[in-house]
């Protein structure tokens, strides 16, 4: 067993086929069958089953990944902190972020990064909560900025502080008159709000129920701009993050409310995994991201 055929073993699972994982690989599909059928035979168990036009892993073959994956990323990581160490500060750092943070509070924090280590190849996922703490755990990411973080085996997470959540309706609606509401208020709103299973909408849930309020949810949405557009064209009110309206609420035509003693806030966390084993450059940009997201 050597390092190319795990890195084979994880294109094929990951793109399905043996004909995809050798285009990305620069190989050709009867190569990348080769390396497969040596990993089977030297293991004595087949490792992907075949299902219609696709393949993927056996059992066993998921057992070899969840190794592969975490071994081809210590290898990347070690030929980061070596290069980093010779001064080439090459590599790839791979983040993962709430699509409302990536848009509006990481893009100052991204280019300074980048204007500091321009050889090092940012990307930047925008994913659910639930997908970035799969993704650091599984290696294929580096680090995420994920709300409501809780702790979980493997997984080291830094503490951003809070961030506030408030009511949104169009500046059309009779609402918009208002100040702020009272709790009572909410019952009577019709919502957009976010799918259920999401850590922004059991936030929600949460808030609801401490407050003694069923809502009227009439549209669930993926994302926060969804939210917004539909808000706009006067379809019901939602509940998103400060930063995505604060400064652009009047041009967007929106009004923001808050519920009067009942602040809605939700708790932003930086997840990693042992911090000890981090490259150089990704403790840079985890201390980046923590001083701009707790200020």
């Amino acid at each position: 067993m050597d390092i190319r055929q795990l890195e084979v073993l994880e294109a094929a699972a990951r793109r399905g086929g043996f004909t995809r994982a050798g285009e990305e690989l620069g190989i050709s599909q009867s190569t990348v069958s080769q390396h497969i059928r040596q990993l089977e035979d030297e293991l004595g168990c087949p490792l992907f089953l075949r299902v219609g036009r696709r393949v993927v892993a056996s059992e066993a073959g998921r057992v070899l990944l969840q190794y592969a994956e975490r071994i081809l990323r210590d290898v990347r990581n070690a030929e980061m902190a070596v290069r980093e160490m010779s001064a080439l500060k090459r590599g790839t750092v791979r983040l993962g972020a709430g699509p409302t943070t990536v848009v509006y509070r990481l893009p100052a924090v991204l280019a300074a990064y980048k204007r500091r280590f321009p050889e090092i190849e940012l990307v930047v996922v925008a994913a659910t909560t639930e997908a970035m703490l799969t993704g650091v755990a599984s290696h294929r990411l580096d680090l995420a900025v994920v709300m409501e973080p809780h702790a979980a085996p493997g997984l080291a997470i830094t503490p951003l502080g809070s961030e506030e959540l408030v009511v949104i309706v169009s500046r059309k609606d009779a609402m918009a008159r208002r100040r702020s509401l009272a709790a009572a208020d909410l019952a009577k709103m019709k919502f957009i709000l976010f799918e259920k299973g999401s850590a922004m909408q059991m936030l929600l849930d949460e808030y609801f129920a401490r407050v003694g309020v069923a809502p009227q949810v009439t549209m669930e949405v993926e994302n926060v701009e969804a939210a917004k557009a539909l808000v706009r064209a006067g379809m019901g009110a939602s509940i998103l993050p400060v930063c995505a309206v604060k400064e652009r609420a009047q041009a967007a035509h929106l009004h923001v409310l808050r519920v009067a003693g009942h602040p809605l806030e939700r708790r932003l966390g930086l997840v990693t995994l042992d911090a000890a084993m981090l490259p150089g450059a990704t403790r840079e940009l985890a201390a980046r991201l923590t001083a701009a997201l707790r200020g």
